[in-house]
């Protein structure tokens, strides 16, 4: 009988699905990732299940979306009856190892999973610059020393380029001059503003009132700030990203560099994601929380650095739609362990393998509780959900007639998604069959209520600035 793989998930923070050198983008360099994909697949059609950390992670632990895991948001908590993958693999004689950010409110990652290194106070937001070089440090360690006859699953989570944002938060303090005017870089250094710095404003009124407005319910301190900003400024924020981008891509240069060291390069499945993109001055907009694509849209390779493990090599897949609960089924798979009954994704274990498989043709998102976005072949569809009048704090949908303002995106004549054919005449039956298909996926998902108390005041207060703005007519 063939021996269970070991199995490494390399994930990285706000990491945009094209920052990577390998897929062509030539303002930042990524020698390591590349190595990945010239090891083995990438799929360009990967979502994330919700645009924020924990509700994205919350999905990779589970393989479930964020209204069935109780973390819609950041500040929501994972229902206790709900497995995770570190518990389903103990059972299933792996060895499980956790290194880095969990982010996974409601679950204590030291009773899941063995912890290489977390810290003495959980890691959060912020501390790339200390928390990822201790992670590798530690998975160094490991790596040398780990002798046991089980196989191991060990994750790393790393923190940057997450630490984008704590760029961003330097400007909620003070006015800080573009760096030309402070003789940091020349124009020249700096890659251009994106091509879609402009945006549809028929968004929709959650998306606003969580991103637009001036007391926007998600930074509205930092958006205060950039409003105030020239060109530069906007480019120096891509410049610095491409930056953490580097310095994460150095760390797992490191782990590559010992596991090629070791006796289990051959027999050692890498998975490398991220829990969502960043925005970095598309749309106007910074950081995540928004379901255009810089956002929700992020990288996935399947690798192997050795040649134990049938992976098909140097590769891009553009065909199938990738999702974050997509993780716990592959892994489960190439453990040979049978993942939950609930669990909403699929093993992408035939893709790696170029196997002839039946795959769904669209990706469901979720964002900010009453967010949603169907992305087909063709088109992206955002909507969302009106608060109820009552709130029961069970997640919202399917309901036709809750639904709020609508955008449609049409993906191959304008992927930049500022032309918004919602209300074109000839695109109503498109809208209606994205409908279709975001009720068809809801009906299959078992929404439980949050019952946590901070997170249904969350829901609470949000839920009272948006029926106002519905009230006025906004």
């Amino acid at each position: 009988m063939k021996t269970c793989p070991n199995i490494i998930f390399i994930n990285t923070d706000q990491h945009s699905w094209d920052a990577i050198s390998a897929y062509g983008n030539t303002y930042l360099q990524t020698p390591n990732i590349d190595k990945l994909h010239r090891n083995g697949t990438s799929f360009k059609n990967t979502y994330c299940t919700d645009p924020v950390c924990a509700a994205a992670r919350s999905s990779w632990a589970t393989g479930l979306y964020t209204s069935e895991t109780g973390v819609p948001f950041n500040g929501g908590s994972l229902h206790p009856d709900i497995q995770d993958i570190g518990q389903i693999l103990k059972q299933g004689g792996y060895r499980t190892f956790h290194c880095g950010k969990w982010h996974v409110p409601g679950r204590n990652v030291r009773e899941s999973f063995e912890t290489l290194y977390y810290g003495h106070n959980n890691i959060g937001a912020g501390g790339a610059a200390y928390y990822d070089s201790a992670s590798t440090h530690a998975v160094m360690d490991f790596l040398t020393n780990y002798d046991d006859k089980k196989p191991f699953y060990l994750q790393i989570g790393y923190v940057d380029p997450h630490d984008v944002c704590e760029y961003l938060h330097n400007h909620e303090e003070k006015q800080i001059p573009n760096p030309v005017e402070q003789g940091i870089l020349s124009e020249d250094d700096l890659p251009p503003l994106p091509d879609n710095f402009n945006y549809d404003d028929r968004e929709t009124v959650l998306h606003r009132v969580c991103r637009r407005v001036d007391d926007a319910l998600i930074h509205a301190r930092i958006l205060k700030a950039v409003k105030t900003w020239d060109e530069l400024h906007w480019r120096y924020l891509r410049w610095n990203y491409y930056r953490f981008i580097e310095k994460v891509d150095a760390e797992i240069g490191t782990v590559l560099s010992l596991l090629q060291q070791t006796d289990f390069v051959d027999n050692t499945l890498i998975i490398f994601s991220a829990d969502h993109g960043e925005a970095c001055g598309s749309h106007q907009l910074f950081q995540k929380f928004a379901l255009y694509e810089e956002s929700v849209r992020v990288p996935f390779i399947v690798s192997c650095l050795g040649e134990g493990i049938d992976v098909k090599r140097d590769r891009f897949n553009n065909t199938h739609f990738v999702s974050g609960v997509d993780i716990l089924p592959t892994v489960c798979d190439y453990a040979n362990v049978d993942p939950p009954d609930t669990c909403q994704g699929d093993t992408l274990r035939p893709l790696v393998e170029d196997k002839e498989v039946t795959w769904r043709d669209y990706a469901y998102i979720e964002s900010n509780y009453w967010g949603r976005a169907i992305v087909t072949d063709q088109y992206k569809y955002i909507t969302e959900y009106k608060p109820k009048s009552i709130e029961d704090y069970l997640p919202p949908g399917p309901n036709d007639a809750q639904l709020g303002r609508a955008q449609l995106f049409h993906r191959n004549t304008e992927p930049s998604e500022t032309e918004n054919l919602a209300d074109v005449p000839e695109y109503k039956d498109i809208v209606n069959a994205c409908k279709i298909k975001l009720f068809a996926h809801e009906n299959r998902l078992n929404r439980q209520q949050i019952v946590q108390p901070g997170a249904q005041k969350l829901i609470s207060n949000w839920r009272r600035r948006l029926q106002g703005y519905w009230e006025r007519g906004y």
